[in-house]
């Protein structure tokens, strides 16, 4: 009788156990039944295993916090990946500022040239955009730029190092990214000659010899082989020219109201991690590359990046609100500049 007891207590414990082990795979199934899936188009050069779906996949535990599912699809044609977001077959998209300024102009403005002048403006940048009011600024019509990150300083790569002023871009082929404005307006103003390039042509077309000048970071170094086109007479001036970035873009409608905000906070969390990224791409390359200039030629650079954003704003392709809090951050960090007695 004893051993039965026992036996029938085990039964009941062991019972006992498995009614509560289906409760708990219950509720973890309707946890999970109830986040909102969410597809995000991404544009990757690599594709699926390159760096950008690499950076971005510690999103989806994050987002799973605040009840979101996110699967991620990996373009390697920005241009693609846009059309499909405008197509509705994603709730948001991540694109180059080239691209995404079609949809909100202020976002598309933090890549322009000469704006951000440090990697302590850069990080202000960031931080002031992870405020809860810079939504507003980051939303036009029905969409929010809910991510904006750096993929690093953009560099001119040029074939010979004899071009190492904006003096001696004139004449010079340049390449002209997916139609880029900025880039197409700095060609007409240094007297270069715009060559235009996709994603799948602008390297081969550098490394050619068809193109004499590349606006490009580091990161594109080794992943587009630039090597090839630099070879022995080839160069990098070393003075960046603006941050490039990546913009991820929500249709706002689709997501809770605050995801912009949390968003924007967590990216900000991530700036250490990209600017490792970023360091790492330009130690890969060898130091014979690099073509130191001097001041004069930096503070020509300068001078020559402002005539380029003022005539954009003129054309209303910078947003002038941008403009502004950039020229404040600018001053805010070096008011000896001689640009702060006046702001854009």
């Amino acid at each position: 009788m004893k051993s039965w007891i026992h036996k029938d207590g085990f039964v009941r414990l062991f019972s006992k156990r498995t009614f509560l082990m289906s409760i708990l795979l219950t509720m973890f199934a309707s946890s999970s039944f109830a986040l909102e899936r969410k597809v995000f188009c991404v544009w990757d050069p690599v594709g699926r295993s390159g760096p950008v779906m690499a950076f971005y996949s510690d999103l989806i535990p994050k987002a799973q916090a605040w009840g979101l599912s996110i699967r991620f699809i990996a373009y390697t044609d920005e241009k693609v990946a846009a059309n499909e977001f405008k197509a509705g077959k994603c709730e948001a998209v991540l694109l180059s500022a080239i691209l995404s300024r079609q949809f909100v102009k202020f976002g598309g403005t933090m890549d322009a040239i000469g704006a951000i002048s440090s990697q302590k403006g850069l990080e202000m940048v960031l931080k002031t955009l992870a405020r809860p009011r810079a939504g507003k600024l980051m939303t036009q019509g029905p969409f929010e730029v809910v991510a904006t990150f750096p993929v690093g300083s953009m560099y001119a790569f040029v074939n010979n190092r004899s071009i190492n002023s904006i003096e001696d871009f004139a004449g010079r082929r340049i390449s002209v990214l997916n139609n880029d404005p900025q880039a197409l307006k700095f060609a007409k103003l240094a007297g270069a000659s715009p060559v235009g390039t996709t994603l799948s042509t602008f390297a081969p077309m550098f490394n050619n010899g068809n193109i004499d000048i590349l606006l490009m970071p580091a990161l594109a170094y080794n992943t587009f082989e630039l090597y090839h086109g630099l070879g022995e007479r080839g160069g990098i001036i070393d003075y960046r020219l603006y941050y490039g970035m990546l913009q991820t873009i929500a249709r706002k409608s689709e997501f809770p109201a605050d995801f912009g905000h949390k968003m924007r906070n967590y990216i900000f969390t991530r700036l250490r991690a990209i600017d490792r990224l970023v360091k790492d791409a330009e130690k890969e390359i060898p130091s014979k590359y690099w073509i130191n200039v001097d001041q004069f030629t930096k503070d020509d650079i300068d001078h020559f990046s402002k005539r380029v954003r003022l005539a954009l704003k003129k054309d209303d392709v910078n947003h002038p609100t941008a403009l502004k809090l950039l020229w404040k951050i600018r001053c805010r960090l070096d008011r000896s500049r001689g640009e702060c007695t006046r702001p854009e």
